[in-house]
């Protein structure tokens, strides 16, 4: 009797794997041959699930950022002020220092291995990017999308310079700061 696998988590489970693979190597290095024999599939099993290693890119990235926001939102549910809120985004970005600086690793190489107009014209990336600052402004509660843009930015920017920058260590440092700023800007100009 043939081995009955439910896709859904079969691709999910691929793309956690290719998570680790790419955060190793590196999205430029890494031809769709080598992905499929690291994830212990054929290539045309490789390509039932992703029809190239950018559709894998995408696919990965649409669900980290629904993962993200998952986590986010369950880790401030029971928040009762902004200031534990932004607290809470700032430990949730510390505990999850490792992962983070993975996937910012993985994103930075893509985007150096891609041109301008193919990150900026690209629906998923956009789309996944709109999830993180919506899932900033719910989290803090912000009734100003710029705020939530800003801090997004403020964050992406923290962790690029973790993975160009890792002997300088710090991240928790940067975050505890930026939170403390945030606690300070939103006690002078409440939303």
């Amino acid at each position: 009797m043939p081995k009955i696998v439910d896709q859904e988590q079969y691709r999910k489970e691929l793309l956690r794997k290719a998570f680790d693979l790419l955060a190793e190597k590196g999205y430029a290095n890494v031809t769709t041959r080598q992905l499929a024999k690291e994830l212990g599939i054929s290539t045309g099993a490789m390509y039932h699930y992703f029809p190239s290693k950018k559709a894998l890119f995408e696919q990965l990235v649409e669900e980290m950022g629904q993962q993200d926001v998952g986590m986010l939102q369950r880790r401030v549910a029971g928040a009762t002020s902004l200031n534990q809120r932004i607290t809470m985004l700032g430990t949730f970005l510390i505990e999850n220092e490792a992962y983070f600086v993975k996937q910012t690793a993985i994103w930075t190489d893509f985007c150096m291995n891609s041109n301008l107009e193919e990150m900026t014209s690209n629906d998923v990336f956009r789309r996944v990017d709109q999830r993180y600052r919506q899932a900033i402004a719910e989290a803090l509660n912000l009734a100003d999308p710029r705020m939530a843009q800003f801090i997004w930015t403020l964050v992406n920017g923290v962790l690029v310079e973790q993975v160009s920058n890792p002997d300088a260590g710090g991240f928790a440092e940067q975050i505890e700061l930026l939170t403390a700023m945030l606690i300070a800007y939103f006690e002078k100009f409440p939303t």
